[in-house]
C-alpha cells in the first residue's frame, strides 16, 4: 500500500511504501514487578517506574504477537498464556532451573 505524505511546507510530497509482506515488529520485554489481588492472585506486570500492564493487557499482546515477555529468576524463564479448566487466561513461565513459582516471587508494583 503506498501512501502519500506531504511535509511541513506541503509544497512537496513523499510516497512511503507499506510492503503488506512484512511482519510487526515484536519486542521482547522483561517482567520485573507484580501486583496482587487479595486472593494472590496477579493482575498486574511491570517494570516498577517504567510500565505496568494488566494481565489481561499483557495475554492480548502475545496472542496479537506484538510483545514476548520473560522474567529472570535468576536465568531467562520464558512467560506464556495458560488456562484454568473454567477457561480464564494467565501467564506462566516456562520450566526452569528454580521450583519456585517464577511470577509470585517477583517484588510487588508500589
Amino acid at each position: 500500500m503506498n501512501k502519500r505524505l506531504a511535509n511541513l511546507a506541503g509544497s512537496e510530497s513523499a510516497t512511503v511504501t507499506h510492503p503488506s509482506n512484512l511482519r510487526s515488529i515484536v519486542a521482547d520485554s522483561v517482567i520485573k514487578n507484580v501486583r496482587k489481588n487479595r486472593e494472590g492472585d496477579i493482575t498486574h506486570v511491570g517494570v516498577k517506574g517504567l510500565w505496568e500492564w494488566t494481565v489481561a493487557a499483557t495475554v492480548a499482546s502475545i496472542e496479537a504477537r506484538s510483545n514476548t515477555f520473560f522474567v529472570e529468576c535468576p536465568q531467562r524463564a520464558d512467560v506464556y498464556i495458560a488456562s484454568t479448566p473454567a477457561g480464564k487466561k494467565f501467564l506462566k513461565t516456562t520450566a526452569d532451573t528454580t521450583t519456585k513459582n517464577n511470577l509470585d516471587n517477583l517484588p510487588p508494583l508500589d
